[in-house]
């Protein structure tokens, strides 16, 4: 079923978009002049809901489709004579393998929002496909993957410029931390529910293996690793101090963060090797109180259990009692903070940035509307790491940017601030 003037005359699909975050990038394309009536690049919906669906194209002045995944032959059909598919339907463990097989076959380009560890895990297996189809694949760009992503290539690019890394000299260490978000949806729960196991997996560079297993997967126990992060002063918080460590910067209290299987370890472990460098240690924090870090230190220890019909289906009711959607004044007060450290050999901090960003859902409708339009066009093919995508918006040396994907972004660098604008 389909409604408007159909796929041929848009460029891009949004499949699932009668979610929160789908209609947030509705939202977004819309204020892009991605409409039916607009430019060149123009947005068409997808969902499985049909009545839903009419209504967020309506107020989107967009075309739409209803179709669901159950049939490869029948979504590869709905997505030809699109330049790229982008997939914002959660849970991702039942979409991406399904959407980015059709998008192989047609092809065309794919994006997701994806934030599940192990599937990002599955769908990179498709990198050479896509290579060889001269097609884009694009996994995790929103959340606070495509904005660590986007941090870590241009403080890598920096590093490289000033000479203070070199290729044949590993980093000691690369950690991601992002801030703890406030409130949180059903979809966003649900995700972090999958993602609960019992082992943390890290990226270790061992120069003793055979070259083409020296970067790999290693594992560590829920609760082992935990640091503490400057991720910025929050409301309540006491006056900063100056710190002679950090120059002239304001040190807010320190705050801990677990690590965590994040989808930000393996968009970094691709990121380094890009640039031609590589890291003993690659780890993903995510900041939590006391309360937070005892429950998830539990959940882990019994994550083994969690293949138990009763223990599933517990946790499956569990994220509906969350609100399906946040509000723009939730959105508003509860921004996302990513801190990006980097250690040379020598333990060095080389690098310690920390990246204000609009709230979570608002800047991952921002990021992969403004990566789809990218891939179409770049030139870059196989798997494509955000920053990747994006890289045609470099931040010059005032941290400025040309287009709408950093807007309301503020980075620091502790030693000064730079607003991000468009």
């Amino acid at each position: 079923m389909s409604g408007g003037k159909g796929g041929g005359m848009s460029n891009v699909l949004l499949y699932g978009a009668t979610g929160f975050s789908g209609g947030l990038i509705a939202a977004v394309g819309k204020a892009r002049g991605m409409t039916k009536w607009g430019n060149d690049f123009r947005m068409t919906l997808a969902a499985r809901d049909g009545a839903k669906l009419r209504s967020i194209a309506d107020k989107n002045d967009m075309d739409f489709r209803v179709f669901s995944l159950d049939n490869l032959n029948e979504v590869r059909k709905q997505l030809v004579g699109f330049k790229v598919v982008i997939n914002a339907a959660g849970p991702f463990a039942f979409t991406a393998k399904a959407l980015a097989n059709a998008a192989l076959g047609v092809p065309c380009h794919y994006v997701d929002i994806n934030s599940e560890f192990d599937v990002y895990r599955t769908i990179d297996d498709f990198g050479p496909k896509a290579e060889q189809r001269g097609i884009a694949m694009v996994s995790g760009a929103g959340s606070s993957a495509a904005a660590s992503d986007v941090l870590l290539d241009k403080a890598l690019s920096k590093l490289l410029a000033d000479g203070k890394v070199k290729a044949d000299e590993p980093l000691r260490a690369v950690r991601i931390a992002v801030s703890q978000s406030k409130d949180i949806t059903s979809g966003g729960a649900a995700t972090i529910a999958r993602s609960l196991r019992e082992q943390v997996a890290v990226i270790r560079y061992d120069p003793n293996a055979k070259r083409e297993k020296q970067i790999q997967i290693s594992h560590e126990p829920v609760g082992k690793l935990e640091r503490a992060f400057d991720f910025g002063l929050r409301p309540g918080d006491p006056e900063p101090v100056t710190s002679t460590e950090r120059g002239k910067s304001k040190k807010a209290p320190l705050r801990i963060a677990s690590a965590v299987n994040m989808v930000d370890t393996l968009t970094a472990k691709h990121t380094l090797v890009r640039n031609g460098l590589r890291a003993d240690t690659i780890e993903s924090y995510m900041e939590m109180g006391s309360l937070s870090r005892i429950a998830y230190q539990v959940g882990g220890a019994l994550s083994p259990f969690t293949s138990l019909p009763w223990v599933r289906a517990l946790t499956a009711a569990q994220p509906q009692l969350l609100p399906d959607c946040l509000s723009q004044s939730e959105q508003d007060q509860d921004p996302s903070v990513v801190v990006i450290e980097i250690e040379d050999r020598f333990r060095t901090l080389l690098v310690d940035w920390r990246w204000k960003t609009p709230n979570v859902n608002q800047f991952t409708a921002q990021l992969v509307v403004g990566t789809a339009r990218n891939v179409a066009s770049c030139g870059a093919t196989g798997w494509v790491t955000p920053a990747q995508a994006l890289r045609p918006i470099e931040l010059n040396s005032e941290f400025e940017v040309k287009g709408d994907e950093f807007q309301g972004c503020e980075l620091e660098e502790r030693q000064s601030v730079h607003l991000l604008k468009p």
